[in-house]
């Protein structure tokens, strides 16, 4: 039986971090690299001593040791500076005392502030939407119609996770599932680390083996000098693997905490929610629950298209939310108070 553990908080291990990291930089010599940046049709070459403008053509490139072929830059596919090789050198340290410390919780927050909205209005939607009552009566159908195979809503899951991280870098876009899928588990009798696992490591295990996810394996190519299928068969089978080892865990986690809750690393307790309800009796949905529940289905659908097809990111995906909650408001009638 695993004894109940006290960790630390999530903001006393940031904060540890930031310690560590302020240490660090007394500890590591500190340097950097010239730059090269493509810019109105022209290259633009950053070293310590300013900026001077280059023809953009391969024979710069080529004197500057850069393998990347000129297309790439002048088609959009490296929009960043990118480092030049040769270049790096020794700078004078940046030393973080304590007065940076205390400031970087609120530079962090600062600089994080889209995301950090995101989730806060996410909150909100899923406030408006539970409000409704939809969501309780369809997990509890849901619920009753898995009964038995719960196997399956990890397997099913898992592997459309872990495929978004490796497909489109699907990351925290991810956050809008984890109020869909928690009740969905903790309904099912798993622990409420099931659910996080599945998504948590579904999405990062796919962007571990990702073989177009355009963040990291087609960027890091063309940056590189090489095509993005390079390596696709060997990152495909990667994501097999690590997929099916991912799913034989989260299952056999899964059989051991339903068969003793005691085995459980997320013991349950005050904070822990409850869902209970969802083995209740039968229940049967409302034409207004089936459309609260098809407009929250079209949401994540419309959620995952804008990231895939339209280029969407952290403002557009909090809009949709924002303006779909305000909409299941006027469905439910919800007073504006409220």
């Amino acid at each position: 039986m695993l004894k109940n553990r006290k960790l630390l908080s999530p903001l006393s291990i940031l904060m540890i971090i930031i310690i560590i990291g302020a240490g660090i930089t007394w500890l590591i010599p500190a340097g950097r690299f010239d730059t090269l940046k493509f810019s109105n049709g022209q290259f633009e070459f950053t070293t310590d001593h300013g900026t001077q403008t280059l023809d953009a053509s391969q024979a710069v490139l080529d004197s500057l040791h850069v393998s990347i072929p000129l297309a790439s830059f002048q088609n959009g596919n490296i929009k960043k500076a990118i480092a030049v090789p040769g270049t790096f050198h020794k700078i004078e340290s940046n030393k973080q005392g304590l007065a940076e410390i205390i400031q970087a919780p609120v530079k962090g927050i600062t600089d994080a502030i889209d995301i950090i909205l995101f989730v806060l209005i996410i909150g909100a939607f899923i406030n408006v939407f539970h409000e409704t009552g939809a969501m309780t009566r369809g997990l509890q159908t849901l619920s009753r119609r898995m009964k038995g195979r719960e196997t399956w809503l990890i397997i099913i899951l898992t592997f459309l996770f872990s495929f978004g991280g490796a497909s489109f870098g699907m990351a925290e876009e991810a956050l809008a599932f984890y109020p869909i899928i928690v009740p969905l588990f903790l309904g099912a009798g798993f622990d409420l680390l099931l659910p996080i696992a599945v998504l948590f490591g579904g999405t990062h295990l796919g962007t571990l083996a990702s073989f177009t996810n355009p963040f990291s394996t087609i960027t890091a190519s063309d940056a590189a000098g090489i095509a993005w299928t390079d390596g696709l068969t060997g990152r495909i089978i990667m994501f097999v693997i690590t997929t099916g080892i991912a799913i034989g865990y989260f299952i056999w986690y899964a059989k051991k905490v339903k068969k003793n809750p005691s085995f459980s690393y997320a013991k349950s307790n005050e904070d822990t929610p409850q869902y209970e309800e969802l083995s209740g009796g039968p229940v049967s949905l409302s034409k207004r629950d089936r459309l609260l529940l098809l407009i929250f289905l079209f949401t994540f659908l419309a959620l995952i298209g804008g990231v895939v097809f339209l280029d969407w990111w952290l403002v557009e995906m909090t809009a949709l939310f924002l303006a779909v909650s305000i909409l299941i408001g006027f469905i439910n009638r919800v007073p504006e108070r409220k």
